[in-house]
């Protein structure tokens, strides 16, 4: 899955080329929390951006609706 950067109203959010999934960066403190979005609901949360992606590519692997 390809990502680019979301250019509306935030510059700490990424969305896949699909459309369907999002990720969004909040740092609180100095610690970083990825939460993963498909279709508006949250299905995951990461650490790291890598691990972000990871979560979204295999979610969209089981075919989860």
């Amino acid at each position: 899955m390809k990502w680019k950067q979301k250019t509306v109203n935030n510059d700490r959010c990424i969305v896949s080329d699909c459309g369907q999934y999002q990720i969004s960066k909040f740092t609180c403190g100095g610690v970083d929390l990825f939460l993963i979005y498909h279709g508006g609901h949250e299905i995951g949360e990461a650490r790291d951006g890598n691990e972000a992606r990871r979560i979204a590519e295999q979610h969209k692997a089981k075919g989860v609706a």
